[in-house]
């Protein structure tokens, strides 16, 4: 039989027949730093659709910096993303909207961390929304005073179409905590 213990539990040595014997004794897990911080997207106006196989100029809608970071000791940042998309044209089926996070810690080069795209799947009028929110938990922090994360946003589909969308009402939040 397999034996599952929750997160933050490990058996310890002592005898469970006893009345007043713990079976588990607690790790402290308790994280002695907590950094938060919150920024409003700039959001971009007029992002048009690109077809597929030409080059794409990501636009830029958002950034955040995080300090204090060298005062943990195995620091996890979860990044919150959150923005309305509204249409200023009819969308075709095809069409897929990307978003993208970049890291830049110190003088490190930018890297990008992750991507979600956003694929409505079917013809959209213009003037419809469309709200987005998506989660990044990086565990893979560089040893710098202060990371920026970036987000862009990009749109393709099979034919291309000028200033079809924006960006807007959206925000980015990081909460940054020790791991156990």
């Amino acid at each position: 039989m397999a034996v599952y213990y929750q997160p933050g539990y490990r058996p310890s040595k002592c005898k469970c027949g006893k009345q007043d014997c713990d079976c588990h004794s607690s790790i402290d897990c308790r994280p002695d730093k907590i950094i938060s911080n919150c920024n409003n997207l700039t959001g971009a106006s007029g992002v048009s659709i690109v077809a597929i196989g030409e080059t794409i100029t990501p636009r830029n809608i958002g950034s955040l910096s995080i300090t204090g970071l060298k005062c943990f000791k195995r620091p996890s940042i979860r990044l919150d993303i959150t923005a309305i998309i509204t249409l200023n044209a009819a969308l075709a089926v095809d069409t897929v909207i990307t978003f993208r996070v970049f890291k830049r810690c110190g003088n490190e080069p930018e890297t990008e961390i992750q991507s979600f795209e956003v694929a409505p799947g079917i013809a959209l009028v213009a003037g419809a929304s469309i709200p987005v929110a998506f989660s990044i938990c990086d565990h893979n922090i560089c040893l710098s005073q202060c990371c920026t994360y970036r987000v862009t946003v990009e749109a393709t589909a099979a034919v291309a179409l000028a200033a079809a969308l924006n960006i807007n009402q959206g925000t980015i939040s990081a909460l940054a905590t020790d791991l156990c």
